[in-house]
């Protein structure tokens, strides 16, 4: 098999996997992307400000503070005073936020097992090796992080590779 030919198909299998779960938690984000992924980000780390989230997301600042205005008028998040600085904005889920995090959650952990399920025990064992090898390579910095693991279940991630990267990169800077 060529390298051509692997990494076209890492594309797609990528983008088939995105699609699948990011079409199945619309029911509990309507807007497709950003906000199924600041709820999860919001249930991951609770008081996260505005520019950290944006930056997650990718969003300009006035395209993210539109999208906690809707969230905050659908009743997902609150917005609070930050307890580190009074100026900034700190974004909370509800409780139907937590609820809603949790289901997109469950249908994206749902859609990635079922395309996994072809997999024997040693080829998923591998498969996880090389995507925790893969992702540190993606992790340079704290935005990449919080981007790569815009839409990740940090229960499930015991012993993270992204954290682990961004641990090593901190170390190498302070050599």
């Amino acid at each position: 098999m060529t390298v051509q030919k692997i990494e076209n198909m890492v594309g797609a299998l990528a983008l088939a996997l995105s699609d699948s779960f990011m079409l199945a938690t619309q029911e509990q984000a309507p807007e497709l992307g950003p906000a199924a992924a600041a709820l999860a980000l919001l249930g991951h780390e609770p008081g996260m400000p505005i520019e950290r989230l944006r930056r997650a997301l990718g969003l300009s600042h006035s395209g993210t503070v539109r999208l906690i205005d809707r969230l905050v008028a659908g009743g997902v998040i609150e917005r609070h005073s930050s307890e580190q600085d009074r100026r900034a904005v700190a974004l909370h889920l509800t409780k139907s936020g937590e609820e809603k995090c949790a289901a997109i959650l469950a249908v994206r952990q749902q859609r990635i097992s079922c395309a996994l399920k072809v997999l024997d025990p040693h080829e998923l064992e591998a498969l996880g090796k090389i995507a925790e090898k893969l992702l540190k390579n993606q992790v340079h910095n704290l935005d990449e992080a919080y981007c790569v693991c815009r839409l990740c279940d940090a229960a499930a991630c015991v012993n993270c590779p992204v954290s682990a990267a961004l641990d090593e990169s901190k170390a190498a800077q302070k050599l």
